[in-house]
């Protein structure tokens, strides 16, 4: 764990990391962690990360701002460690020169938002908190319903009424407190904002808390260490990094997290750049990258309709970080349709065998999109950040799917069904 303090991302104005604060008391803006760096790099390094066995986000504790909780056990204690690996079949029907996959379906609740939720959780258990509440449509919910489950914490969740049921089963299962409001998933945040203000109750909105981007930021860590050694290592002791990074974007706290992480590693000094961020968003819930295509820092809401649930917000809580780590980074925002989406899912598990839900296949969407719009150079080496697992939105890939029928159980049947 590493001293730390807030700053502003809009201001520069700095707050003292032993409070509780959410949000810029001057500008209203999200606030950035900021660790010092320079005494991390003498004490730490990639090889000594390197030779710690634990394939957990707690190898970086170095790195975080919250140690991991004395005692930890079950789905706290293993999150983060996904694989990260090369799809060739791809590469053969596509533009770009290496296509990797990133597959944060396999953390313990199914979805990216574990490593934000485990540092949230964390944190609580240092500071003595025993109830934190959050707004979802569901990921982010099932998230902090695992990860206080298994650290013995109240968790309450308000999640739109129109949330899939698999990711309110979960919730259930986990036995947090589900409460469904007739209204938008911004109508949700507002309301738990407003219970932790009033009520005092630990806040863990994605966008709001700050601790989600650190929680996110793990990936772009694990991204560099497993590319490096895919790579065979690197002769200097650094990390290698890909050219391209592709993250789904509904609120931008993720490619938010992703920059961040990257950005630190540069900070220590043990990667020598920074991928091309790239943000796909849902056509119909894309307020980010209309900002992006106008070139204007303030993001006008929408009316978010589209089939990924996981991205869709009217009222992007991390927009202007998001478009700040694209724009730094030198990439760009792309937009797909709902039907690109549940076709880049089906793709997506024919040809890698990863069963994502729509959000989660929006980056591969988007990179087939980049494709087509000869966006991605021939030997660029991509990597897409594969969100969340089918099994939490099986609609779409019902909807979708060939009708089934069922047949009398003869072999001239089965031979005729499959033909």
């Amino acid at each position: 764990m590493a001293e730390f303090h807030y700053r502003c991302s809009d201001c520069d104005a700095t707050y003292d990391s032993h409070q509780v604060i959410y949000e810029c008391e001057h500008e209203g803006s999200n606030l950035d962690v900021v660790m010092d760096y320079g005494a991390i790099g003498t004490v730490h390094s990639p090889k000594s990360i390197g030779v710690n066995r634990d394939s957990s986000i707690w190898r970086y504790g170095s790195l975080l701002p919250v140690g991991m909780p004395s005692g930890c056990s079950g789905t706290l204690r293993v999150v983060g460690g996904t694989p990260l690996f090369r799809a060739k079949q791809l590469e053969n029907v596509g533009k770009a020169g290496e296509v990797w996959f990133k597959d944060d379906t396999q953390l313990p609740t199914a979805s990216l938002k574990d490593r934000a939720s485990a540092l949230v959780v964390a944190y609580a258990l240092e500071n003595g908190i025993k109830r934190i509440i959050t707004a979802s449509t569901g990921n982010a919910g099932v998230a902090l319903a695992g990860m206080a489950a298994a650290a013995g914490l109240e968790s309450v969740v308000v999640a739109p009424e129109a949330a899939p049921a698999a990711k309110l089963a979960q919730i259930l299962v986990y036995g947090a407190r589900l409460v469904l409001i007739q209204g938008t998933y911004s109508d949700a945040f507002d309301l738990t904002v407003q219970a932790s203000r009033e009520m005092g109750w630990y806040c863990r909105n994605t966008g709001y808390n700050p601790l989600t981007v650190e929680g996110k930021k793990t990936v772009a860590f694990e991204i560099c260490e497993q590319f490096t050694l895919a790579e065979g290592g690197s002769d200097d002791g650094e990390w290698i990094v890909p050219d391209r990074v592709i993250v789904p974007v509904g609120d931008g706290n993720i490619i938010t997290g992703v920059h961040k992480g990257f950005n630190d590693l540069m900070a220590l000094g043990w990667i020598n750049s920074i991928p091309k961020l790239t943000g796909v968003q849902a056509a119909g819930s894309s307020a980010i990258a209309n900002a992006a295509e106008s070139g204007n820092m303030q993001i006008t809401p929408v009316v978010a309709a589209t089939v990924a649930d996981s991205i869709s917000a009217d009222r992007p809580s991390d927009g202007r970080r998001a478009l700040r780590a694209v724009e730094e980074t030198g990439g760009s925002f792309v937009t797909v349709s709902d039907h690109e989406i549940v076709e880049a899912m089906f793709a997506l598990a024919r040809s890698s065998g990863i069963f994502a839900e729509p959000a989660g296949a929006a980056g591969y969407a988007g990179c087939k999109k980049l494709e087509q719009l000869e966006d991605i150079l021939p030997d660029e080496r991509v990597v897409i950040l594969v969100t969340g697992h089918g099994l939490k939105d099986t609609t779409a890939a019902l909807q979708n799917a060939r009708k089934l029928s069922s047949i009398e159980p003869s072999l001239e049947a089965l031979c005729e069904a499959i033909a």
